[in-house]
Parts: C-alpha cells; sequence; structure tokens
C-alpha cells in the first residue's frame, strides 16, 4: 500500500473529508479507447497533507490479482505507484456529498473500515487530531474500528499506534494472524457492544462504513445485534440513522 501526495502548485483545491478525486491514467485499454477515471478516496484533510499548500494525498494498493485471486495488473493503481516525484497526473473532481463528517466537533463519529478503506477515516482522524493540537474545542468520541489480514498490511498503522488513547479508541481486527483465531471488524463490533450501545443511542453520533463489499453485511448485522442486545430496535434506528444522514456505507 502506497501513500501517494498530489501537489496543486498555486492552483487551489478546495475538499473535504470523505471526499474522493478521479485519477485519469494516461494511455489507452485494449478496444483503443482512453481509460476511463478512477475514483480514490482523499485521505488528508480539507487543509491539506501539507497545512497550507494546495495538496490532497491518497491511499492506493497496487493491484496484482482479483478478487478471486486470479492474476490481474490494476491499471490506476500500478501507474499511480510508479509515479515518480515531479510527474504530472490528470484528476478530475472532487466528488462526493454524502460520506461528509459532520462539522459539529463535538460530534461523536464511529469509523469502520478495511485495508484502503481507512483513506477517509485517517483524513477525518487527522482533521480532528489538528483540530485537537489548536487548542480550540473539546472534541466528540472517535472510535476506529481497523480491519486486515495482518498488521503488516494496515495502512496507517504506525500513525495511529502514536495518537493518544484519550483522543481515538482504536480496535484492530486480523483475520490472518498466525497461531491466532481469525478475527473480523464485526467481530470487535460485538466485543465494544456496550459503549457503541451508547453511541447508538446518541442523536449525536455518526457511523461510517468503508471497504470491500463483502464487508458490509457483516458490519450492518453487527450493529443490529448491538442495538438489539440493548433493546434497541435496528428496524427504527438504522432506516433513521441513514434518513438523518448518520449512517454512511461507502464499499467498493
Amino acid at each position: 500500500t502506497h501513500h501517494l501526495m498530489l501537489d496543486f502548485g498555486a492552483m487551489p483545491y478546495p475538499v473535504l473529508e470523505g471526499q474522493s478525486i478521479g485519477i485519469l491514467p494516461p494511455g489507452v485499454d485494449d478496444k483503443g479507447r482512453p481509460h476511463h477515471a478512477r475514483q480514490y478516496s482523499i485521505a488528508s484533510p480539507r487543509n491539506g497533507e501539507r497545512p497550507g499548500y494546495n495538496n490532497v494525498s491518497l491511499t492506493i494498493k497496487r493491484v496484482l490479482e482479483d478478487h478471486q485471486g486470479r492474476p490481474v495488473r490494476g491499471v490506476a493503481s500500478n501507474y499511480l505507484c510508479d509515479l515518480k516525484v515531479g510527474d504530472k497526473v490528470q484528476v478530475i473532481g472532487p466528488f462526493g456529498a454524502s460520506f461528509l463528517m459532520p462539522n459539529h466537533p463535538r460530534s461523536h463519529i464511529v469509523m469502520i473500515c478495511t485495508g484502503t478503506g481507512s483513506a477517509p477515516m485517517r483524513a477525518m482522524t487527522e482533521w480532528r487530531r489538528r483540530l485537537r493540537a489548536s487548542g480550540k474545542f473539546e472534541a466528540g468520541k472517535l472510535m476506529l474500528f481497523f480491519g486486515a489480514r495482518t498488521k503488516e498490511e494496515l495502512p496507517y498503522f504506525g500513525p495511529l499506534m502514536n495518537l493518544p488513547k484519550d483522543f481515538i479508541d482504536i480496535n484492530f481486527a486480523y483475520s490472518r494472524t498466525a497461531d491466532q483465531p481469525k478475527r473480523y471488524v464485526q467481530d470487535r463490533i460485538r466485543e465494544r457492544a456496550a459503549d457503541l450501545a451508547v453511541l447508538l443511542k446518541d442523536p449525536n453520533s455518526y457511523f461510517y462504513v468503508c471497504g470491500l463489499k463483502s464487508m458490509e453485511e457483516g458490519v450492518v448485522l453487527a450493529l443490529h445485534d448491538v442495538a438489539q442486545q440493548a433493546g434497541l430496535s435496528w428496524d427504527k434506528i438504522g432506516p433513521a440513522l441513514k434518513a438523518e444522514g448518520r449512517l454512511h456505507l461507502e464499499t467498493y
């Protein structure tokens, strides 16, 4: 997984946490048509990877196989991972008006992700971290559930471990650790049912889910179980969270 920074020089490029940009890889496909744009979630906060400059960062995993494990070379991911400093990149966007983080700093944010689905979560966490460092406000709770096959495959593992425990509550789930049972984000969600139930009841809580399509059903089912355990009806809470813009699912 690569952390990539795109610099727009003197051109302002306003973005918000939770938005994405489109990358147009050069060249043509096997039918001779220009490649279509690939969208990537922005991994940096609204004031840039380097604050005060016009830049954004992306989290890119080099694609060398499909979901079934068959060899395939991802056009855009390999193009981006092979870029050299100073190379020019064609960008469109930004896109997205639904996965945006709540602006009120006292709102609570629960982030549930796998792999490169961590990009928008990293942007939100970093914006909150910068706000906290400025000493200007008391923040709401930040809770992160982050799944990967192994610790080594987790993007941003090092920086996450350095964040203060009273700033963010981090729950890792590894599905391929030697001599350990497989654990997925939904398992960690169920383990933290008591804390999550409190947040589910709070109208100031926002839930964000980002990662592979295969995780979505398991995560929603786990939230359903958390609600049920607390005597809440997920059939009422789930649709209400969506209607109020407090439950966001972005899977691919």
